[in-house]
């Protein structure tokens, strides 16, 4: 049997791409998909990204630093003085505002990692490290030793997501290692190299070899992504607006973020959504 493997990660709310990419992969005979975390935010999509995964045999999902930003939201881990936290607070609001409950049960019963054999052939999957889903260990430029904590001796490759670039290298004993890159947020640091394309890719297993590895960059109307984004009032549109035309997303950026909170109340929301559900969940338990 020819295994072809498409794999995807980063969607970040780009369900506009995730519809291309999907598309695309069934074009090239796609049998199976791993996905290696980060499905929702900063963009629109919400249950209609869930939607489109359910229409593709997704045999394997781990859990993204993003998809635990959600988490940690719901959970009253944050609070109002960082201007980062209050945006995750404003965006997980946007985002229950029209997700059933029970993707958010989906999230948090995902791995972290986990381990994949295809005809012989044993993978290590997971969003960065197997036990760490953030930080920046595996960014493409970092030494091998960095890589080498993907793999161990029953591992014979390693497919990771989390640095939005599309990466193919070895670790130190030869075993493989793959990144597809991002759906919803390629990075690029070479301006000539910059494009508009929802990134994934496949690989190709027969007989116990790996035959064939691609990567993929798939066209996608991000003008109509970035429309959606504003018809369905996702916060915070300007940096996606940036994001979408630009290639550059200024999460990191506590001065925008203030002003943003500041001119749009985001503090004023979130206070008066959570305080809800504080509310809500309180009232069930007493019924």
């Amino acid at each position: 049997m020819i295994h072809k493997i498409a794999i995807l990660s980063d969607i970040h709310g780009n369900a506009t791409g995730l519809a291309e990419v999907i598309k695309d992969a069934q074009k090239q005979g796609a049998t199976e998909y791993w996905f290696l975390g980060d499905i929702f935010l900063p963009g629109p999509g919400r249950n209609d990204i869930v939607a489109l995964l359910k229409t593709i045999p997704l045999s394997v999902a781990v859990r993204g630093n993003w998809d635990d930003c959600v988490l940690e939201a719901l959970d009253g881990i944050y609070g109002l003085e960082d201007p980062q936290e209050v945006q995750l607070l404003r965006m997980t609001q946007y985002l229950m505002e029209d997700l059933e409950p029970q993707h958010i049960d989906w999230l948090r019963d995902m791995p972290l990692a986990c381990k994949r054999e295809v005809d012989g052939l044993r993978f290590s999957i997971s969003h960065h490290l197997p036990d760490k889903n953030y930080g920046s260990a595996l960014q493409v430029t970092n030494d091998t030793e960095n890589f080498d904590r993907l793999l161990d001796e029953e591992t014979d490759g390693a497919v990771y997501g989390h640095v939005h670039k599309q990466l193919l290298r070895y670790g130190s004993k030869g075993q493989q290692i793959i990144n597809p890159g991002s759906i919803g947020m390629p990075y690029f640091d070479w301006p000539a190299l910059k494009n508009h394309r929802a990134q994934y890719s496949i690989i190709e297993i027969e007989n116990g070899e790996m035959v064939d590895i691609r990567f993929r960059k798939v066209p996608y109307d991000y003008e109509a992504e970035l429309e959606l984004a504003k018809e369905n009032g996702l916060p915070f549109i300007e940096m996606y607006e940036e994001l979408r035309r630009e290639d550059n997303y200024q999460g990191h950026n506590l001065e925008l973020l203030s002003q943003l909170n500041k001119k749009y109340h985001y503090i004023d929301d979130v206070r008066a959504y959570f305080d809800k559900r504080k509310t809500s969940a309180n009232s069930y338990k007493m019924c």
